[in-house]
């Protein structure tokens, strides 16, 4: 049945039907269901673009193509940290690689192949793996360390295998920090804080190992930050005291941090202690700032680390 059917549809089918005995009023009987069933015919749900794809038996829609991962051979550059789209091949890791002569050593981030029985994590290592391009060229220098990570000079001196990361970014390093440099810019390697103390007279850091004394430096990734017994690393002819040019905190004396001032270079800044908050309590009211010793400004709070500020 296609349609409504109408008055004159209902007379012929009165004249060819067999039941002529019926009462008058059985046909309007008849001719009322048929017109109900019309209806509810009428009223059912039609394919629509309001119904889902997949009630029309269609394919659901695709999502966007993701960037093709490419395989990397030996010495191809890649990411340790896995932020890349290179994925180094079959019985290669991505690891860090020492190019050139002592005095000028640089270091990369390229597949290396996988050792048999591999270091790992906090175990001692060395560049005492060597290999050349397949294509040819300069010699590479590479550890021993397992999938994922490198060997890095740690806070007191000695070359580790240490897990990699992409510095400032938590990643897999659960509760630690991705804060700490390594030979190659751009990527860190995950450690615990070392709880010293930033401010002036600054306690908790030791000694490397030529018996220089470390500073501690408060550092933050995009999770919270912590502080760090590191040796100051010079910034060209700056002296890292207070004013002078920087470019992160351990380029400043002990004490100062590395500060980025509204429309002005960065430079070496004093530490400060903030008001701690009671538990359970509120935070004190700093509406005014917190002023510093001497000329040195306000404390300012550092983003991820609130206990201690720096002074501008």
């Amino acid at each position: 049945m296609t349609g409504p059917i109408d008055l004159t549809t209902l007379r012929r089918m009165r004249g060819r039907s067999p039941s002529r005995s019926l009462p008058f009023r059985s046909h309007f009987f008849v001719a009322g269901l048929a017109l109900s069933l019309t209806s509810l015919l009428a009223a059912c749900p039609r394919p629509s673009d309001d119904l889902p794809t997949a009630d029309l038996g269609l394919a659901p829609a695709q999502p966007p193509d993701k960037p093709p991962l490419i395989k990397g051979g030996k010495f191809a550059d890649c990411t340790p940290a896995g932020y890349s789209d290179v994925v180094c091949d079959t019985g290669l890791r991505c690891g860090m690689v020492q190019v050139g002569e002592a005095g000028s050593v640089g270091t990369l981030t390229q597949c290396v192949p996988v050792v048999d029985k591999p270091l790992g994590l906090n175990e001692a290592c060395a560049f005492d793996q060597d290999g050349a391009p397949p294509t040819g060229g300069t010699m590479r220098r590479y550890d021993r360390c397992g999938q994922g990570l490198g060997c890095v000079a740690t806070e007191s001196g000695p070359l580790r295998c240490r897990k990699l990361c992409e510095r400032g970014r938590r990643g897999d390093c659960k509760d630690q920090l991705c804060v700490l440099y390594t030979q190659v810019s751009g990527i860190s390697y995950c450690a615990a804080p070392d709880r010293c103390k930033p401010v002036s007279p600054q306690t908790g850091c030791g000694k490397d190992m030529s018996g220089k004394q470390l500073s501690c430096y408060v550092l933050a990734d995009d999770k919270s930050g912590g502080t760090f017994c590191m040796g100051r690393q010079p910034f060209g002819d700056s002296s890292g005291a207070i004013d002078a040019l920087c470019e992160r905190s351990a380029n400043c004396d002990p004490g100062l941090a590395c500060t980025l001032r509204s429309g002005r270079e960065s430079v070496c800044r004093p530490y400060c202690d903030l008001p701690t908050v009671p538990d359970g309590g509120t935070p004190p009211d700093m509406a005014g700032g917190v002023p510093c010793d001497g000329d040195h400004g306000t404390c300012h709070a550092i983003s991820g680390y609130e206990q201690v500020g720096r002074c501008y």
